[in-house]
């Protein structure tokens, strides 16, 4: 090594740990906007599917049951009251069990599809920006602002479902 190569070692290493710092950031950059892509999306979908089942018949989500418990049916009845004492029970605590459903009202129920689908997209920490329903689908669109290092960016999805 000559005189005038001294030092270079450190030089190469320190534009070698930038480099290095520079793709991890922008992997991470990339990452959040993926993940916060699929996320929103996958809360669009949500969104619309619960919209589209609320323009249902009014008289089938009347006739369901307020406490939550399954519909009858045909099958043999349960014989152990001990499981139907826990099973009764663990259907009470569902509601509450979840910190993120104290602020929602206990029991009532959305009246319209655009209040659905604003219930639904609330719950999955989305924005809902657009609400069309037609007498046989429900369009819905969401949105989610991001805060990068680079400045806010606001993502939206869009999907469309019919009745279930």
């Amino acid at each position: 090594m000559t005189r005038s190569e001294r030092g270079s070692a450190t030089i190469h290493t320190l534009l070698a740990a930038a480099l290095l710092f520079t793709a991890l950031a922008a992997a991470i950059v990339w990452s959040t906007i993926s993940t916060a892509r699929h996320k929103l999306t996958t809360a669009a979908d949500l969104t619309a599917l619960s919209a589209a089942q609320s323009l249902t018949t009014p008289s089938a989500t009347d006739s369901a049951p307020a406490t939550g418990s399954a519909p009858a049916t045909d099958s043999a009845p349960a014989t152990d009251s001990t499981h139907a004492t826990a099973t009764s029970l663990n259907r009470q605590r569902l509601p509450t069990a979840n910190p993120r459903n104290a602020d929602l009202p206990p029991t009532t129920r959305p009246t319209t599809p655009c209040e659905t689908a604003a219930r639904i997209a609330t719950l999955n920490n989305v924005h809902l920006t657009n609400c069309d329903v037609t007498a046989d689908s429900a369009t819905i669109e969401v949105s989610l602002e991001l805060d990068l290092p680079f400045g806010h960016r606001t993502l939206s999805a869009t999907a469309r479902a019919g009745p279930l």
